[in-house]
């Protein structure tokens, strides 16, 4: 849980801590080991610590002064300083260095013409210091920086950039900057930021973490402009409660539409986390309507019982004012296509026996008026159980039960318990694999008279099957590279005899689109409400092509039919029977067999009809991350044809466009397209995307995207990362440039 507000890493700058950092080693010279007089020095402030003093010439009194001079270094352990000339008073713990001074801690280089340190009481003050911090990535100069305790300091004057030394496209100048590092926070007066010579922002005050930790304050405004509501500003205040709870307050200008206000909570135990989430938009000036959303969702885990179960718990709600508060107000495509809201709430006990849940589900359902669904019946409640024990005298055991109560306002409700026992007897070797496999499929429904005319009933049906495979490999030699190659047939049986089920409800069963999974099922539907009568047998075949240096599978083809010994005889309301003998012809391919490119195809192809029923093709191009081409093809014959296209292409280590292009072909219409490029410098970044997304029939929305990023900074402007990364599989950040250490840190920005 981490959340941090616009960070001014200068400050961190002397966030200086134990260990030694790197610097030019001095010429061979003298040497000498020395300690602070205790005796002089209170108790309460006494370091024992040895210093070590070289030079190319070293003078002194004793012990009580001395003076290097000429390539002149002293350490202490966490410190390590540098100049042409050092001198030191051990009774007093003051240290003076002048010329060329290089103050090192950990990786952090500070450097000036002068610098006083009292090495005792960790105070002192450095003239003119330049500042490298490659832990932060930036670096900055000042007029003085004071040393006011060990973790304390205070900086006037000062400047921090993220860009290479003699870049100087951002900065931030500060009049004073107050840094503790005991409290992670630094405070900043007289601020501003400029941006390629401009000032773009001011404040007067502004507190900020040290490091990535959370921290309360204002987050970088974010700007957008949509088609259906004009410019909107979000301008969120990020409030960190506790280290492990938080709170985030967004007020949100839409332009067409007034002042939203968005809310989310945040919170995270050792057996618990979740967020609350509330957003209020009242008075919509183009509804007239009070518009809100409110969602919570919570994770629980209750520890494990006596017989080695653990408990865990989960609650997700959500709730809108509207059918179309997504499609106004959001921009993410996955929020503008849902249908069902869901509000679940669910204890679940696992254990390596199996699972136990129950569960009260229901959904809001969310209307679209010239394409309007059923909603789906609500579980109140619903209690599964699924249990498994193998080998037991060789025979695998499993168990799943269900009841379920089935609420729904306009269609017969009624409650439905399942019991499905099975035995299997698992007979394989390493080249192949019989199943055979016995169940009983029990079920009993009690319908509400006020809602169905529908009796109570009864279904028993046994249910048997026989999964078999084998497996054989070769050697071989393809595309210039040793390989292994695979052929793995495969043969499913199943039976299940006939049972009048015309006057059973359906509450939840359906038939699921034909997959490579579903063929080798022993059900023809989804659900418990239809058991198909079945006499049949699927076969089928997958080869590989396996490299056998990694592993890597360069090449899969899978290909599968199912073959009917008699007619289907149940069906669902408003569907006829099967009169066919053969299922369609179902085939997969992927490829990878170049590094670049890769290929994932699919058809079901309707061997009776001689047509598809189904194709899917796609094709990937990625020579190298941030170079990027997808091509794809979807086709389902009577339903829908889109051809999409979507891509990121680094020309120049500065330039990259992007682009998505998603097209209907049986609706002549765009379902989203995207179009934009990035510009990239080593300490800064600028992104414009415009996005045009369906969000319901005949309705669509564009948006415009901008973004400006400073490295180790902020991002002002809108955020488009999560809509690429969505929208373009495959996409990339591009990399950041990291600063270096230079050998000599100039005084750039004097």
């Amino acid at each position: 849980m981490r959340r941090s507000t616009c960070r001014l890493a200068c400050a961190a700058l002397l966030a200086l801590g134990p260990g030694v950092g790197h610097a030019q080693a001095p010429a061979p010279g003298l040497s000498l080991r020395t300690e602070p007089d205790l005796l002089r020095i209170p108790a309460d402030r006494r370091d024992p610590l040895p210093l070590f003093i070289e030079a190319d010439r070293l003078y002194g009194q004793g012990r009580e002064e001395i003076e290097a001079e000429g390539n002149a270094v002293l350490r202490r352990r966490g410190q390590a300083l540098f100049a042409d000339r050092i001198r030191h008073t051990a009774s007093d713990g003051d240290v003076t260095a002048e010329g060329s001074v290089v103050l090192v801690h950990r990786l952090n280089e500070v450097r000036g013409p002068y610098l006083f340190l009292n090495i005792v009481r960790e105070t002192g003050f450095m003239e003119w210091p330049d500042y490298f911090l490659p832990e932060f990535g930036g670096r900055g100069s000042a007029r003085r920086m004071f040393i006011e305790a060990e973790d304390r300091l205070r900086v006037e004057r000062a400047e921090y950039t993220t860009c290479g030394p003699g870049v100087d496209d951002w900065y931030i100048r500060a009049d004073e900057l107050l840094i503790d590092q005991s409290r992670n926070s630094g405070l900043a007066r007289g601020a501003t930021l400029e941006f390629l010579g401009v000032p773009i922002f001011y404040t007067p005050v502004l507190s900020f973490p040290l490091s990535a930790e959370r921290k309360s304050g204002f987050l970088a405004p974010t700007l957008s402009i949509s088609g259906r509501n004009g410019p909107e500003v979000f301008t969120p205040y990020y409030w960190a409660i506790a280290p492990n709870r938080d709170y985030t307050a967004t007020p949100r200008l839409i332009t067409r539409r007034g002042v939203q206000l968005g809310n989310e909570f945040r919170y995270l135990e050792p057996d618990y986390r979740g967020e609350l989430r509330a957003e209020y938009l009242p008075s919509d000036r183009v509804t007239q309507d009070n518009r809100y959303l409110l969602a919570a969702r919570h994770l629980h885990s209750f520890g494990t019982d006596a017989l080695g179960g653990r408990w865990t718990g989960v609650v997700d709600m959500q709730k809108v004012s509207d059918d179309f508060y997504f499609r106004d107000l959001s921009t993410r495509i996955a929020l503008t296509s849902q249908a069902n809201l869901l509000r679940d709430a669910t204890l679940a006990r696992l254990s390596e026996s199996g699972t136990l849940i129950a569960r009260m589900q229901r959904f809001q359902t969310l209307q679209d008026p010239l394409a309007p669904v059923t909603p789906p019946y609500a579980r109140l409640p619903q209690v599964a159980l699924n249990s498994s024990r193998l080998d037991v005298n060789g025979f695998d055991l499993g168990m799943a039960a269900e009841y379920v109560n089935f609420s729904h306002p306009t269609l017969p409700r009624g409650q439905r318990t399942v019991f499905n026992p099975s035995i299997t007897l698992p007979l394989q070797n390493e080249y192949g694999f019989v199943r055979p496999r016995i169940a009983l499929h029990a079920t009993h429904y009690a319908m509400d008279p006020q809602s169905s005319s529908l009796p109570a009933s009864t279904r028993v049906l046994p249910i048997m099957s026989v999964d078999s495979g084998v497996v054989f490999e070769r050697d071989t030699r393809m595309f210039s590279r040793d390989l292994v190659q695979t052929l793995e047939p495969r043969l499913f049986y199943a039976y299940i005899p006939y049972r009048d089920q015309s006057k059973l409800p359906v509450f939840d069963s359906a038939l699921p689109d034909p997959s490579l999974v579903t063929l080798f099922q022993e059900n023809l539907y989804s659900g418990s409400d239809r058991i198909a009568d079945a006499n049949q047998i699927t076969a089928g075949a997958v080869s590989r092509l396996i490299d056998p240096a990694n592993g890597h599978e360069r090449l899969r083809l899978a290909l599968a039919q199912r073959f009917y010994m008699q007619d289907l005889q149940v069906s669902l309301p408003g569907t006829n029977g099967r009169d066919r003998s053969k299922s369609d012809l179902l085939a997969a391919v992927s490829a990878r067999l170049v590094p670049a490119w890769s290929v994932e195809a699919g058809a079901q192809y309707s061997t009776s009809q001689s047509q598809f029923a189904r194709q899917a093709l796609g094709v990937r191009y990625m020579p190298e991350p941030g170079r990027l081409v997808n091509a794809a093809y979807r086709y389902n014959r009577g339903q829908l044809e889109q051809l999409d296209f979507s891509g990121q292409w680094r020309f120049s280590d500065r330039w990259s466009t992007l682009g998505r292009y998603n097209f209907s072909l049986s609706d002549r219409s765009i379902l989203e397209a995207l179009a934009g490029f990035q510009y990239d410098e080593a300490c800064w970044s600028f992104r414009f995307i415009a996005s045009r997304i369906a969000v319901a029939t005949q309705q669509a929305n564009t948006t415009l995207f901008f973004q400006i990023e400073l490295r180790g900074l902020s991002r002002v402007g809108s955020n488009p990362l999560e809509l690429l990364r969505r929208s373009i599989p495959g996409y990339t950040e591009t990399e950041v440039n990291r600063l270096q250490p230079p050998d000599e840190l100039p005084y750039p920005m004097r």
